[in-house]
């Protein structure tokens, strides 16, 4: 959703994250997923 320009608030509400988990991720996507792999351990 970041990558065909849709807009925080968008994409928290369609996910159910919170706007500044958005926000995290959007501004470090690398560490967003070594977070996730790590949870997926």
């Amino acid at each position: 959703m970041l990558a065909a320009g849709a807009g925080t608030s968008e994409i928290a509400r369609a996910t159910g994250l919170s706007r500044q988990a958005v926000l995290r991720i959007k501004d470090d996507p690398a560490a967003a997923e070594k977070a996730l792999t790590s949870w997926e351990a």
